[in-house]
């Protein structure tokens, strides 16, 4: 199945429709806050290395990667404020 992806997606909307596609797969994940991080555990709010707003067609040319080989992580906001994020 073939789905396309919105090249100007935020980081906002990456978040929700994670956090959506996750609750809705795991009942058991709670419904709280999260935080949307680059695989170095860096929150997703910029272009690495720049002041550019995130959109993913940004990022996708940044990385020079596929869309489907692109990687984000979801981390509950609270461990990420704690410290306790898992990168």
């Amino acid at each position: 199945m073939l789905t396309s992806v919105d090249p100007d997606l935020t980081a906002a909307d990456i978040l929700q429709r994670a956090v959506d596609k996750h609750c809705a797969c795991d009942c058991m994940l709670p419904r709280t806050t999260y935080r949307l991080l680059y695989p170095d555990g860096q929150p997703v709010e910029f272009i690495p290395g720049t002041q550019e707003p995130f959109s993913l067609v940004k990022y996708k040319l940044f990385v020079g990667k596929a869309y489907q080989k692109l990687v984000l992580f979801l981390c509950d906001a609270e461990d990420y404020s704690a410290g306790t994020s898992p990168h």
